[in-house]
């Protein structure tokens, strides 16, 4: 009796020395050998044909009509046989007469070969009962060539987990190839080609197909098992398929009670399977960096979905909104900010409007090259309404463009996105959805339109894993940094003891601008002009700007035309000249705002303990104090079940402790108190979101071709205007030139048919500009300095 243990089992070394096909014969299975189990008849089997320079490849067997039980099982050359229909393929080849090009076939490998081996049950173990070992096709002699034979291809399960983790980090099937090759001393040593690679990432997707959101769902409740605070919602059609999707953790939201007072709101990027735009809600923290409050999958971008979303999200947020969002010019998002956020600052997107402009008014760039310039000047450096009013108008005189029909339109809705109308309101420095736009180009370097929802939301959550780290790392950097002065300001040491270490630099930026210009005293001590004819970046400006400060010194007020800081919230270099002209003694305090502090998102940081024992009743304190509850109370009742005596103690528990909690709240009133933990208590407002029933996958986008965008929103249009007949001109009863009561002898005259057919497209490219003006759909920001 032999016992093999690994087909593999004396394999040669890994250098590339042709051996004899004829060396092992004395190693060859012969009738009547025995083995324990057919595992070990074809690793003995598959080891000899290793030796010899052949594959081998299994035809089945017999099992017992009686028991059931397989009697027999034999293993055949890979060249026995020939490919199906081959001999009738060659045949039509040959008679062939086309003149094109044929399809390239592959080589056939089947030769005919009469080589097998065959085990037969017997007295308990399996004897051999056939072998023939004649090939009529040469045998490999090269061990690096016998590894690629499909028989001796194998892959270890920690190479297959290595494939799998690098697949993960987005890596290509050839990259992982190439390091498992240096990992093992060379390609030659591998028993697996770059297509075995392949089949283990396909065979890993190919368990995501109709499974996305489940796997998707399945992953956040892990994540709210790790994060009780982590929070996730869908909303479903009518047929069951996934229609919204949103989530976000823990830390996000209790960061957005510090960060949240303005963010930016973006649904152009499309870059997955299923073509659902990806939402994402960004802020600014206090390192002046990006910080994700929650990523939404939309289906369509309507009003109803848009809504759904920003209730969700103010949900999640403990009920607080922002007071300012920055979002593209989309008709339906505009209503369902009004809707949801009646009282927040909507603005749109300034690079948004500046693209639509640089479409439609590419002419006049290329016939003006002044015109460009001087708009942008116009719309950044105008500090207010009438300024920029007057400006706006006197650019239009003096090009001779007050009938141009973009321009108007970009006039009509200067209110939402001209930068002088929200020079009071709040933006952390931003005027557009570029930091949007940024998460977006990094997520297209991890992700294509072939990806799985399931891998990108995994995706997701290692960038925004990644911002948090960042986080800790500018925080400790900030803590630990030096102050090396700049200006010898006595402001830049008070800003450098409590300014994170970037916003400190945008601080002695302004400090050092502080240099430019000259100071005018309109009153003393109370009003101050700053006049400034010269910058480095524009060398000698025409005309120079002026900025009025007022100043109080005794009560240290100080307020700047540019409104700098009421928009950035960092003090403009204008009131700095002015607070160091009077001798202000130090940067007053109410003029640092906390958001950009070192020590602003210490209240996110802190334990969840310590946050519950915080005074208060807001629904945030009370949703953490249960989700740090529900854990111990879940584990006192599954001790208190396991028997009578622990349910008896655990009731009495639980009565004394309702008689101290109804001496230190008060009674519950009319309200049912559950006191055996049966009612599913909804914590931060997750388990309500958990599905009861299986979410289907959303519709699959088709690969093939040019993707088609979800249809947007778009309001009632007005009714289009009839034509005109190209005859008689007549716009009633809806006739054109061809049936006009007017034509002679049932003919048009060519001039006729032209003219009408000038008319027809003339209305048409109207109508086309009209949709592109209304509902421009762009795919890109890019970021635009006010």
């Amino acid at each position: 009796m032999v016992i093999i243990t690994e087909a593999n089992e004396g394999a040669p070394s890994t250098d590339d020395i042709e051996i004899d096909p004829h060396e092992h014969l004395d190693l060859a299975p012969f009738i009547g050998k025995e083995f324990i189990t057919i595992d070990d008849a074809r690793a003995f089997y598959n080891s000899y044909a290793y030796r010899r320079g052949f594959s081998i490849r299994e035809a089945g067997g017999y099992t017992s009509a009686k028991s059931g039980e397989v009697t027999s099982v034999r293993w055949l050359c890979s060249n026995e046989g020939f490919l199906k229909n081959y001999k009738e393929a060659q045949k039509a080849l040959e008679n062939s007469t086309s003149q094109t090009t044929l399809e390239k076939e592959k080589a056939p490998i089947r030769t005919g070969c009469k080589a097998r081996f065959r085990i037969k049950f017997e007295g308990g173990v399996w004897k051999v009962s056939v072998f023939e070992d004649d090939h009529n096709h040469p045998l490999v002699v090269s061990p690096s060539k016998k590894r690629s034979l499909r028989s001796h291809r194998s892959m270890g399960p920690e190479d297959k987990e290595i494939i799998k983790g690098m697949h993960a980090q987005n890596i290509e099937s050839a990259k992982i190839h190439e390091f498992l090759g240096d990992r093992h001393g060379g390609k030659k040593n591998l028993r697996f080609k770059k297509k075995d690679v392949t089949n283990v990432i396909t065979s890993e997707n190919q368990q995501l197909v109709d499974k996305n959101v489940e796997a998707t769902l399945v992953y956040f409740q892990k994540k709210q098992e790790e994060d009780p605070e982590f929070f996730y919602d869908v909303e479903v059609d009518e047929g069951g398929q996934l229609k919204n999707l949103f989530w976000v953790d823990g830390r996000a939201r209790r960061t957005f009670k510090e960060f949240g007072d303005v963010v930016t709101f973006d649904t152009t990027y499309r870059t997955n399977r299923f073509l659902m735009p990806l939402a994402p809600f960004i802020g600014v923290n206090h390192h002046r960096r990006c910080v994700f409050f929650g990523i939404a999958m939309l289906r369509s971008e309507h009003i109803a979905g848009f809504v759904w979303l920003f209730k969700t999200w103010v949900k999640a947020m403990y009920g607080k909104k922002p007071r300012a969002i920055i979002t593209d010019q989309d008709p339906a998002m505009r209503i369902a900010i009004k809707e949801v956020f009646p009282n927040t600052v909507h603005r749109c997107c300034q690079w948004h409007v500046m693209r639509k402009a640089r479409e439609h008014l590419g002419a006049i760039y290329n016939l003006k090259p002044d015109f460009k310039k001087e708009l942008k000047s116009v719309i950044n450096y105008s500090n207010t309404v009438s300024e920029f009013e007057e400006k706006w108008r006197a650019m239009l005189d003096k090009h001779k463009l007050m009938q141009n029909r973009h321009l108007k339109n970009m006039y009509e809705a200067r209110s939402e996105w001209v930068p002088a109308y929200f020079r009071d309101y709040f933006f952390a420095g931003m005027s557009s959805s570029q930091r949007s736009e940024s998460m977006n180009a990094a997520l297209k370097i991890w992700t294509n339109s072939h990806s799985s929802m399931y891998r990108l939301v995994l995706h997701l959550e290692k960038m925004v894993e990644g911002k948090w780290q960042q986080e800790s790392d500018e925080d400790i950097a900030s803590l630990t940094a030096v102050h090396k002065w700049s200006t010898l300001i006595r402001y830049e040491k008070d800003a450098f003891e409590v300014y994170t270490s970037n916003v400190m630099e945008q601080f002695k930026n302004n400090l050092k601008n502080t240099q430019l210009g000259r100071i005018i005293e309109i009153e003393r001590d109370d009003i101050y002009e700053v006049s400034i004819n010269y910058h480095p970046a524009f060398g000698t400006l025409k005309k120079p700007q002026t900025f009025e400060v007022h100043i109080n010194k005794m009560e240290e007020l100080v307020c700047c035309s540019c409104k700098g800081f009421e928009f950035e919230g960092l003090l403009c270099s204008h009131a700095l000249k002015v607070m160091h002209h009077v001798d202000m003694e130090h940067l007053p305090t109410r003029y640092i705002m906390k958001r950009w502090c070192k020590d602003a998102n210490a209240n996110a940081k802190r334990s969840k303990l310590e946050r519950c024992m915080d005074l208060g009743t807001s629904q945030e304190q009370e949703e953490l104090r249960i989700s740090q509850l529900k854990p111990q109370m879940l584990r006192l009742l599954n001790q208190a079940a396991k028997s009578s005596d622990a349910f008896r103690i655990l009731q009495e528990i639980i009565k004394s402790a309702q008689q101290q909690l109804d001496e230190v709240i008060g009674t519950c009133g009319n309200k049912e108190v559950d006191t055996c933990g049966s009612k599913e208590v909804d914590t931060c407002g997750t388990t309500a979101s958990r599905p009861t029933n299986v979410i289907l996958d959303p519709p699959v986008s088709q690969c093939k071709g040019k993707r088609k965008k979800p249809q947007r929103f778009k309001p009632p249009s007005e009714p289009k205007k009839p034509r005109k007949c190209g005859i008689c001109g007549s716009t009633k009863g809806g006739h054109n030139s061809r049936t006009c009561p007017m034509k002679k002898d049932g003919k048009i005259n060519k001039r006729e048919k032209e003219k009408e057919r000038e008319e027809e497209e003339e209305e048409e490219e109207e109508e086309d500009e009209e949709e592109e003006e209304e509902f421009d759909d762009d795919d890109e920001y890019e970021n635009l300095s006010s």
